[in-house]
């Protein structure tokens, strides 16, 4: 059973890192009240926030909180996930060093921790640079793990 929710929420995380990059950038009059409303019982003092349309219905809330952190929620009819940017030069060193063990080659081109019903996780958003001077990458890989950076498991983009 466990296996079963955790394969279920790696394909529901999944999807949301494959739409994410779709995304297209809306006003804030276009996303739906009750977001509108629900953004700002959980932030007071947002300042440039960017909203994104996602998918029907998903939109994401990017900006930076009071400590400088990137940060964006999104909104769903399922609910609202929280998401975290770390720093590179904060990211753990057990999460770096396990990508590298298990990819070779391959760069952390985002990591976040991620809050969905109070469960915090880390992901990491890994690939291969295109081209020394280009910032596209290649073979993407999306790879989760716990807080305590215990690799869960990875999905192929």
């Amino acid at each position: 059973m466990k296996k079963i929710l955790i394969f279920a929420v790696a394909v529901l995380l999944s999807q949301t890192v494959l739409f994410a990059q779709n995304g297209k950038s809306v006003s804030e009059k276009d996303v739906p009240e009750r977001y509108i409303k629900d953004f700002n019982r959980q932030t007071q003092n947002a300042k440039n926030v960017e909203w994104r349309l996602i998918d029907t219905l998903i939109y994401d809330a990017c900006f930076t909180n009071d400590h400088g952190t990137k940060t964006a929620y999104r909104f769903s009819p399922k609910g609202m996930e929280t998401r975290w940017y770390v720093e590179e030069k904060y990211f753990p060193h057990n999460i770096v060093d396990k990508v590298q063990e298990m990819h070779p080659g391959y760069k952390i081109k985002e990591l976040y921790a991620l809050q969905i019903k109070n469960k915090v996780t880390y992901q990491a958003l890994v690939g291969q640079r295109k081209g020394f001077f280009t910032k596209k990458w290649r073979n993407m890989r999306l790879m989760n793990f716990e807080t305590d950076s215990k690799f869960i498991d990875e999905i192929e983009l």
